[in-house]
C-alpha cells in the first residue's frame, strides 16, 4: 500500500515535467525552417494544449461518443489476430501468418483503439501536414481512422486507406466511418502480407503513413522497407508502440539510422519519422517522452 502511494506521488511531478519538456521540444520544432518539422511541432503543441476549434471539437466529440458506445458493447464477434499478440507473446511467424482466431466482445476489442490523446495527436498531424494520400495499418474498430478522416474532411482534401486483418472488426470500423459520414476513407480487409503491397501501390505517392498493425520487429522493418518506393518526398511515418517490447524498440533505433530518414521525434509511445526520397544529408533527432 505504501509503495503504491509513493509511486502515485512520484508519478504526478514526473508527468508535469514530461509535459513541460514536450511543450518546449514542440515549440522548437514549430520554429524549424523545415515546413514538415514546423507542421509537426505545431500539431504536437496543439495536441498537448488540447487546442480545438469549434468545428474540430464537434467532430472529436462525436468520435468519442462512438468510442464510448463501442466500449459498452456486449456483442460477440470472431476476431482474427495476425499480429504479435501481447507484449510477452512468443508467436511464431507461421502462427502470425495463419492468424489466431478467438471469440471476443466488441467492448474488449475496442480497448485496443488508440487512447483519446494519441488519437488527437494523429488528428492534429493530419490537420497540419495536409496529406493527399494516407495509409493506416491496423484499423481496429475505426477510432483512429475516424480521427484522421475527420481531419482530412476539415482540410478539404486527401484520402485514407486503412488496412485491417479481421473481417468482423473491419465491418465495425466501416460502421464507425459511415456513422460519421466520412467517405474519404476505405477499409481493406485481409492479412497485411496479402494486402499491403497492392494497397500501397494504389495509394502512392503516400505522404502520411500510420503503422499500428503488427508489433513485431521483423514486420515493422519489412513494412517500412516496402513503403519506401511508394512514399512521396518528405513523407511522414508514425510508428505506434515503439517501446512496447525490446523488438519494437530495436526496430525504431534501426529506422532512426536509416539513410533516408532525415528527422525523428521519439515520444516514447509513438515515433515520428520524416522520410526523404534520397539519402539525407543530415539527421535531426528529437526526444519528448510522454
Amino acid at each position: 500500500m505504501i509503495k503504491r502511494i509513493i509511486r502515485k506521488m512520484l508519478w504526478i511531478p514526473r508527468k508535469i515535467y514530461r509535459t513541460s519538456n514536450a511543450k518546449r521540444v514542440a515549440a522548437r520544432l514549430a520554429s524549424s525552417h523545415n515546413p514538415k518539422l514546423k507542421a509537426i511541432g505545431e500539431a504536437l503543441g496543439e495536441a498537448l494544449a488540447v487546442s480545438l476549434s469549434p468545428e474540430e471539437k464537434q467532430l472529436v466529440d462525436r468520435i468519442e461518443q462512438r468510442r464510448a458506445l463501442l466500449l459498452r458493447s456486449e456483442q460477440t464477434i470472431e476476431a482474427i489476430d495476425y499480429g504479435a499478440g501481447n507484449a510477452d507473446s512468443r508467436r511464431t511467424r507461421e502462427e502470425m501468418n495463419k492468424g489466431v482466431r478467438s471469440t471476443a466482445l466488441v467492448g474488449k476489442v475496442s480497448q485496443w483503439s488508440k487512447p483519446a490523446f494519441w488519437a488527437l495527436v494523429l488528428f492534429k498531424l493530419v490537420r497540419k501536414l495536409e496529406p493527399k494520400s494516407s495509409v493506416e495499418l491496423g484499423t481496429c474498430v475505426g477510432i483512429s481512422a475516424a480521427y484522421m478522416s475527420a481531419a482530412l474532411k476539415l482540410n478539404g482534401k486527401g484520402r485514407l486507406l486503412s488496412l485491417e486483418g479481421s473481417p468482423a472488426i473491419a465491418d465495425i470500423a466501416r460502421e464507425t466511418l459511415r456513422g460519421m459520414k466520412l467517405e474519404n476513407c476505405s477499409v481493406i480487409t485481409g492479412p497485411f502480407y496479402e494486402t499491403l503491397k497492392a494497397s500501397m501501390e494504389s495509394a502512392k505517392p503516400i505522404d502520411f503513413f500510420f503503422n499500428d498493425g503488427h508489433h513485431d520487429h521483423d514486420a515493422v522493418i519489412q513494412y517500412f522497407s516496402e513503403s519506401l518506393p511508394n512514399l512521396a518526398d518528405q513523407a511522414v511515418i508514425v510508428f505506434d508502440d515503439i517501446s512496447w517490447n525490446p523488438g519494437m524498440r530495436k526496430a525504431w533505433v534501426e529506422i532512426e539510422s536509416h539513410p533516408q530518414v532525415s528527422a525523428t521525434i521519439d515520444l516514447e509511445t509513438i515515433g515520428i519519422a520524416l522520410v526523404s526520397s534520397r539519402p539525407a544529408t543530415k539527421k535531426e533527432k528529437y526526444r519528448m517522452p510522454l
